[in-house]
């Protein structure tokens, strides 16, 4: 008896705690966990089967407890798997954090070989679900061998970057430096890889580079790259979804941006594919005036295929190219803007966009551009020549100028091909005997971006070299030999 009378307070204690728990749980829609990390990264190679596992922490902040939802969001397919607070599995429901309590999540990566069809990186992300509110841990790992690189610099108003050449010492003294990529390993970027002022980066031929996400590749003003292939071994930047799903996806990944600087950036035997914007050379924002390039930068044998908004998008800078390819784009292929001077002969600019409808024309050249603070500025085309060209694609009108008449534009295009519905009769800009309108180029298969030439090809034997030398395209064959050139970056060959 006298045990009873001892049981019975302590049963009432715990009855009341159980009728309290509830009242101890919120329901508001605007809780929300602390994560110790909000990405888990596996920082060894998987070249082989291999498991890592490491641990984050989730913290309710609140004073009043919370009941979460975890899954882990790629399923039973997935390489990770997940463990929390002592139980393992791929989802969890109604786990309770009490207020001001955590809880630890272990995660281990199981990765097959590292084949040459599996990911450079492989992410999944770990949902968390409290009360509607949902927050992610995203997980990445190495599945193949690669140099990669991943953003540990934030600046406010860019995009998380980490230094490939440059940056500063211990002392914040600033590093001035060459870095040179060569053909061994692959190169995987998450972020944006900076080459900094007063650095080069040379890449070799035959190097792959892979952006994840919405990585890029950054030469700030004052910096330079040398990306200089061989036909036998182009240089590709691409994005580093590697199934065949992906092959021809736009916007995989962010762009390449160029500044301006003291030297020429030069780029041949070079393939950028399935970008948002493939190159972007521009005079740097922040300068006063933000004036034309002094330097130029050279497109020699380059592809550029499938970006999602445009292939080239310049402002203020000045190109020179030959034997370029511009290919299904989803707002332009060519943009220039601003001030610049050009120098294009044999490019095929061809945009049979598919994904979804286009407004905007294949090409556009124009003197003005807006600046850092909206505003509308004119500058300067410089004497300017386009040869030996073609730009077409499946709407109406593919070829645009538009100008601002504060400047006289110099430019001339002479032996081109446009589908245009804009005039071309201006004889100090067009020559009048040379510029062809709206005639099929003669595409082997322009759908399925195919840009060569048929046989019996309206852009056959219409091109002129000036010099009278023998010169290649793009796919190196000899131009010229059964007559005169062909429009375009590819030669008819039988």
């Amino acid at each position: 008896m006298k045990t009873q009378h001892l049981l019975l307070p302590f049963l009432l204690v715990v009855l009341a705690a159980g009728c309290r728990k509830d009242q101890l749980f919120t329901d508001n829609p605007s809780a929300q966990l602390v994560f110790t990390e909000d990405t888990v990264y596996f920082d060894t190679v998987f070249t082989t089967v291999g498991t890592v596992t490491k641990r984050f922490t989730a913290r309710n902040p609140a004073s009043e407890g919370v009941r979460v939802n975890i899954d882990l969001e790629g399923g039973s397919p997935s390489p990770y798997r997940i463990n929390v607070d002592g139980s393992s599995g791929l989802s969890f429901s109604d786990v309770e954090i009490a207020g001001g309590d955590s809880i630890y999540i272990f995660v281990e990566a199981t990765l097959g070989p590292g084949g040459s069809n599996t990911p450079f990186i492989l992410e999944d992300h770990i949902r968390f679900n409290t009360n509607g509110n949902q927050q992610l841990v995203t997980l990445q790992a190495w599945g193949q061998n690669a140099h990669f690189y991943r953003p540990d610099q934030v600046v406010q108003g860019f995009p998380p970057f980490t230094y490939i050449a440059g940056g500063y010492d211990n002392n914040g003294v600033q590093i001035c430096e060459t870095v040179h990529w060569t053909n061994d390993l692959p190169y995987v970027i998450s972020g944006y890889a900076v080459v900094d002022s007063c650095c080069t980066l040379i890449i070799d031929p035959g190097v792959k580079v892979y952006f994840h996400g919405g990585g890029g590749l950054w030469v700030y003003r004052g910096g330079n790259i040398k990306a200089n292939g061989t036909y036998e071994d182009h240089i590709t930047f691409q994005g580093d979804r590697l199934e065949s799903t992906y092959a021809d996806l736009p916007g995989q990944w962010d762009r390449i941006w160029i500044n301006d600087g003291p030297t020429d950036n030069t780029f041949s035997h070079v393939d950028i594919k399935n970008a948002l914007v493939g190159i972007q050379p521009q005079s740097w924002i922040g300068t006063l005036g933000q004036p034309t390039s002094a330097n130029k930068l050279e497109l020699n044998n380059v592809s550029i295929r499938n970006c999602s908004a445009a292939g080239i998008l310049s402002e203020n800078y000045r190109i020179t190219s030959t034997n370029l390819l511009v290919e299904n784009c989803g707002q332009y292929c060519v943009a220039l803007t601003g001030g610049g001077e050009y120098d294009f002969n044999y490019s095929t600019i061809s945009n049979y966009w598919s994904y979804d409808v286009r407004q905007e024309p294949a090409f556009i050249l124009t003197n003005t551009f807006t600046d850092l603070y909206g505003a509308t500025q004119v500058r300067d085309v410089e004497t300017s020549s386009f040869r030996n060209g073609i730009i077409y694609g499946n709407n109406g009108n593919e070829f645009q100028l538009s100008f601002d008449n504060q400047l006289s534009p110099d430019y001339f295009f002479k032996n081109f091909l446009f589908r245009t519905d804009q005039s071309t009769a201006d004889g100090n800009h067009f020559d009048q005997s040379t510029v062809y309108r709206n005639q099929e180029p003669g595409f082997v298969a322009a759908s399925d971006g195919d840009f060569h030439l048929t046989s019996t090809a309206y852009a056959k034997d219409k091109a002129f070299d000036a010099s009278g030398t023998a010169f290649f395209d793009l796919d190196q064959n000899p131009r010229g030999i059964d007559g005169s050139p062909d429009l375009g970056c590819y030669e008819y060959t039988p």
